[in-house]
Formats: C-alpha cells, sequence, structure tokens
C-alpha cells in the first residue's frame, strides 16, 4: 500500500512507477522514473537505486541548504494532500524553519542544532517573542522531520539526526463550560432561541468542530433514522496562488482527516428540537439559504451570545470539550467517544479532550467505598478488607 509523499503510484496501464530524484543540475533536481508489476516490485527498485547513487551524491547536493530541500519537499506533495493542509504545511516552512534554519547546508546540521531551534520555538518562537504552545512545536518539528526524511530519500547529506526531544514549553489548557453554563444553554432548547444559540446547543451534544458546523447543511440530517452526517469543512486559509492579490480565501472541502468524516446519531430530543429550524435540504444551519457562514463570522456571534446569557469567556472549541467530557461521565465507552469525535485513534481523546471535574474524580475515589469498612472497635487503628479480601492494613502507630 502506497504512503504520501513516496512518489510511487499506479498508472492508468495498470504498471506501478516510482519516481527519485537522481541528480541535481544547477540547482535544481533530476528525476529518474521505475516501473514494476506491483507497488513492492517498484519500490524495492527504487531503494536499490538510491543505494547506489548516495555514495557518489554531486557537489551541488552536498551543498544543498535546507531551504532548497524544503522547496521540493513542498512542490512534491502539493498534489497528494488537501489544499488546506498544504497551506499548513506552507505556513510553518515560510514562517518558522526557513528563517531560522533554511540558508543553513544540511550536512552541517546534525541533532545539536536541531535541538536548539526546537527549543528557541518553545523559548520565544512566537509573536513578539512569545513562547509557542507545545502543540504547535510539535506540529512544526513534524513538518522538519517530513523534510529531513524527504531529503535523505533523495540521497542528501542529511545525517540521521534521531529522536528530538522537546521540553518545556507552554500548554494551553482549554476551559470546559461549567454546569451552570450548560443548564443556560440548554434552557434555550425551551425557548427556541436564535440560530446561532440552535448550534451552540447542538455542538454542545455532538461535539462537531467550528468549520464541520459552518458546513452543515439540512440534508446532511436524517430525520427519519436519526443520523447527522459530517461530510465537509469550511475554513479560512492562505492563498498561495500567484495570480492573486488576497492572502486568504474560504475553502469548502472534506472535513480534517478520514475518520472526521462520520456519522452522528442524535437523540430524539435533539431532533425535535432541531426540526424547529429545519428549511430546505441544500440550505445551511446557520444560516437557513444556499450561503454559507464563515467561521470566523460563526465565532464572533457565539462570543456575543456568551456575552449576552452571561456565560463567560470560553473558546468554541471548549465545547466540544465540554461535550467529551460530559460524555466520559456519563459512562461513554472509550472507543464511540472517539469516532463520534472523528478521532482516529482513542489516544487523542483522552489525552486531549477529556477534562474530569473534580467532582467527577470524587465520585471515581467514592468507588472505593463498598471495597473497604473502617473497624471502629479497634480505636479506629486499622482499616479491614472486605468483600473478599483476607489481608488487612497495618495500623498507624499512635
Amino acid at each position: 500500500m502506497p504512503k504520501r509523499g513516496e512518489n510511487i503510484h499506479k498508472r492508468k496501464d495498470g504498471r506501478w512507477e516510482a519516481r527519485y530524484i537522481h541528480h541535481c543540475e544547477n540547482g535544481k533536481a533530476k528525476y529518474r522514473f521505475i516501473y514494476g508489476h506491483s507497488y513492492s516490485e517498484a519500490k524495492t527498485k527504487m531503494l536499490s537505486e538510491l543505494s547506489s547513487i548516495r555514495s557518489v551524491v554531486p557537489s551541488l547536493c552536498k551543498n544543498a541548504t535546507l531551504s532548497e530541500i524544503a522547496d521540493k519537499w513542498l512542490s512534491e506533495i502539493k498534489n497528494t494532500v488537501k489544499e488546506s493542509t498544504f497551506a499548513r504545511y506552507h505556513r510553518a516552512v515560510k514562517k518558522y524553519i526557513v528563517p531560522d534554519l533554511g540558508q543553513k547546508k544540511v550536512c552541517k546540521l546534525d541533532k545539536n542544532a536541531v535541538t536548539a531551534f526546537a527549543m528557541s520555538l518553545t523559548e520565544h518562537g512566537g509573536k513578539d517573542g512569545r513562547p509557542l504552545s507545545c502543540k504547535t512545536v510539535s506540529d512544526i518539528m513534524s513538518i522538519f522531520r517530513h523534510i529531513w526524511e524527504f531529503g535523505r530519500k533523495n540521497g542528501y547529506p542529511c545525517s540521521d539526526i534521531g529522536e528530538i526531544t522537546i521540553a518545556g514549553g507552554r500548554k494551553r489548557k482549554i476551559k470546559t463550560l461549567p454546569e451552570s453554563a450548560v443548564k443556560i444553554i440548554e434552557k434555550e432548547m425551551q425557548n427556541h432561541g436564535s440560530c446561532i444559540a440552535m448550534c451552540v446547543v447542538l455542538t454542545l451534544f455532538t461535539g462537531l468542530r467550528i468549520g464541520e458546523l459552518c458546513g452543515l447543511r439540512w440534508e446532511d440530517i436524517d430525520f427519519g433514522s436519526g443520523i447527522l452526517h459530517v461530510r465537509r469543512t469550511i475554513e479560512r486559509i492562505a492563498d498561495l496562488s500567484s495570480v492573486t492579490k488576497r492572502k486568504t480565501k474560504i475553502v469548502v472541502s472534506a472535513p480534517k482527516t478520514e475518520t472526521s468524516v462520520r456519522d452522528i446519531p442524535l437523540p430524539k430530543f435533539l431532533l425535535d428540537y432541531l426540526s424547529m429550524f429545519k428549511c430546505g435540504g441544500d440550505c445551511y444551519l446557520l444560516t437557513g439559504s444556499k450561503s454559507f457562514i464563515e467561521p470566523n463570522r460563526c465565532y464572533k456571534r457565539y462570543k456575543r451570545f456568551l456575552a449576552e446569557k452571561g456565560l463567560g469567556d470560553y473558546t468554541f472549541h471548549a465545547l466540544r470539550h465540554t461535550f467529551a467530557t460530559r460524555c466520559v461521565e456519563s459512562g461513554f465507552d472509550t472507543k464511540s467517544l472517539s469516532e463520534l469525535l472523528g478521532h482516529s485513534n482513542v489516544r487523542t481523546t483522552l489525552s486531549f479532550y477529556v477534562h474530569p471535574t473534580m467532582e467527577m474524580k470524587r465520585r471515581q475515589m467514592m468507588l472505593l467505598a463498598p471495597v473497604f469498612t473502617f473497624n471502629s472497635s479497634q480505636n479506629c487503628s486499622q482499616a479491614v478488607v472486605t468483600n473478599g479480601l483476607t489481608s488487612a492494613f497495618a495500623a498507624v502507630s499512635q
């Protein structure tokens, strides 16, 4: 099975084609093509050819800078990833990686230099020299790793730098809405409320991302089967076209990842509530028309809604975190919750989207109550283990 970035694909004639950089000429990469009857055959041939030419890398490749390799990597992946993903990669390369490491020759870069780069991002890589969050630094270093491995696979003298540990950093804490705020939002269901109130309620009970919410049409909700289909997202990305002066543009595309394309069953009370707002199938939920609203405007309306209801200051993503936390509190199994959120694995769900409250922790601790009983007849000095357990804790010395 081919992987993105390998430059191996199946041709229309049934053969598999592998492309690799054979040499550099006038600073430009020159490619060669290898063919096979299967993916594995094409890959094996390509790896064999690469191993034979790496020992005689031309001087231009030996003196290549990280910026040159980064540009080649961006050019290589441009048509293999979503437009929004490419815009994010391009921004990370041009804003963070190239300004710091771009002009350095890759043959001179080692683990110490790369580690120092990661630390500089952690300490003062943000706007006005502020620290970047751990997540942002991790994403940038992941992109750096892709560039570095691309260079190694294509014959550039990129040494093995091993794992780069990102120490410290500012871990952004996402707040979840308190129960008092949730009750006020739920009350809006009884008052019917505005369109933005409806969308806040929907997100609170489904965990949708704001881009997914903006992309929802009424035809995506099957009232007969009670299923909400997440099929698209709307986002504003950098406009990298050379024929326009715009810096950004709106794109409507498939959701964030393959697992983000999902079906969410809706409870009857939520379906009944949504039916009061229902209109034409090709109309968007947030506008009630065939025109959509972009996430930034939706976010501003959400903030106004919070202010009007006196609910405090919370990001829109806090609704998603609140949904996940409430699901865990209600006893959802982790796998089901992970799929409802559109995550590729349960680790992401537990690490980033579950925030146990003190009350939840207290209830968990109370589960120990049936296991242990306290024997007051021994001057409160010994805890006796019941429910089939035969050992006892040593008494605390008086």
